[in-house]
């Protein structure tokens, strides 16, 4: 242990006496300015905030939230990781890493079967168990080019005072596999009131059912889309609908592709649009990136809320963690560990070893984006710590050829 790993403390937040140190670790970082670090307080309010000291002065914060990660039908407790922010004189000391750490062991005594976090670059939480989810499919295009009806009901005109009506309606909207709910409806209010003269436009009279949360950028845009939510296909089109009616001013949309659909399937001519515009402020592209991860927290409850598409199948599995080495002795330490796992119409994880069964091999990383559909074993092996025979291979991609997950909430 060094000198400066010897003085480095964890508590709670305090918000009468922390508030200040916390607003500067963010501003530091880059991600607030003194114009709008008001909003800092609704987005800790409902979090839980761990901090860690140099000398008793806060210079790390790691925030969780609960919510929900559905995986198939199943929503699992989820422990959403939303913020992990360090200071300029705390680099380097492994203070996020390890802050993270006990934020996920806390939330998993707690109960959370999975964490999830969006990341800033791959590698950093690879340390924690976390592996990358599937690609997000950022669009932007011209709204004009878009091939749905113009929408000719007036929507209603929301503000960041709507932030319940709209959290009301995330929770509600239509879900997929990977598909995650917070339950701060303040952390939304915060994320709302930070993009800069946001406005949304939705549908509904006694409740919200669908509606945008957009960012606009000058007369012409672009536009971005930053939050969505609807509970069918027809809502679903209607907001698209709605984009196609600001195209007499806006030539260009930025969002994330809807997981329900091929948003390139409903564009006209979009290879076209893409070489005419390209280097234009208004250019159509198509790009895709990983961005969030997730891990297993719970390892029965998260196998028992999977149902295989194939045959039944067993296999021993032979798991590890690497969280163990961010925690002290004594304190949780993952869900490494010797099990036998079994797929059907009802599966489980159960520790122990069957000489009758063959064996995988592999870490809570690989075995997190397997279990959600990120990427079947067969591509597993060739990318991940992910050790079968081949047959076993063959039979974990029968097992499981679920759709990739999306969350649908920015977080």
């Amino acid at each position: 242990m060094t000198t400066d790993d010897a003085i480095i403390q964890s508590r709670a937040y305090v918000r009468e006496t922390d508030q200040a140190a916390v607003q500067r670790i963010w501003r530091e970082v880059g991600w607030i300015d003194k114009d709008n670090q008001t909003h800092l307080d609704d987005f800790l309010a409902d979090g839980d905030v761990l901090l860690a000291t140099l000398d008793d002065e806060p210079e790390c914060a790691v925030v969780t939230v609960p919510g929900t990660l559905r995986l198939q039908s199943v929503d699992l407790p989820l422990c959403a990781v939303t913020a992990v922010t360090t200071s300029r004189v705390a680099r380097g000391r492994g203070m996020a890493r390890r802050l993270t750490a006990l934020q996920l062991a806390k939330a998993a005594k707690k109960g959370a079967a999975v964490a999830a976090l969006g990341m800033f670059d791959q590698g950093f939480y690879d340390q924690l168990g976390f592996g990358s989810g599937s690609y997000a499919h950022d669009f932007r295009f011209d709204p004009a080019s878009l091939t749905v009806d113009v929408c000719r009901r007036t929507p209603r005109r929301l503000t960041c005072e709507d932030y319940q009506q709209m959290h009301a309606a995330m929770v509600a909207r239509h879900k997929l596999n990977g598909a995650v709910v917070l339950d701060s409806s303040l952390m939304l209010k915060a994320e709302l009131a930070w993009v800069e003269d946001g406005f949304g436009l939705g549908f509904g009279d006694t409740r919200l059912t669908h509606f945008l949360w957009l960012a606009p950028k000058g007369d012409h845009g672009p536009y971005s889309v930053r939050f969505m939510a609807y509970e069918n296909a027809d809502q679903l089109i209607e907001l698209l609908g709605m984009l196609k009616a600001m195209a007499d001013q806006v030539y260009s949309v930025r969002m994330l592709e809807p997981p329900e659909i091929l948003l390139q399937d409903l564009l006209r001519r979009p290879f076209r649009n893409q070489a005419l515009t390209k280097g234009s402020e208004f250019m159509s592209q198509h790009t895709a990136e990983a961005y969030w991860q997730m891990r297993i927290l719970d390892l029965s409850r998260c196998v028992a809320a999977f149902r295989s598409f194939g045959e039944a199948f067993q296999v021993n599995l032979h798991l590890t963690d690497e969280l163990a080495m961010s925690l002290p002795e004594g304190a949780w330490s993952g869900v490494a560990g010797t099990y036998v796992l079994s797929f059907g119409a009802t599966s489980s994880a159960v520790s122990g070893y069957d000489n009758a069964l063959p064996v995988l091999s592999c870490t809570v990383n690989a075995f997190t984006r397997w279990l959600w559909g990120v990427a079947p074993a067969s591509r597993l092996a060739i990318t991940d710590q992910f050790r079968a025979e081949p047959s076993v291979l063959m039979a974990l991609d029968l097992v499981n050829p679920l759709a990739a997950p999306q969350p649908g909430w920015d977080f």
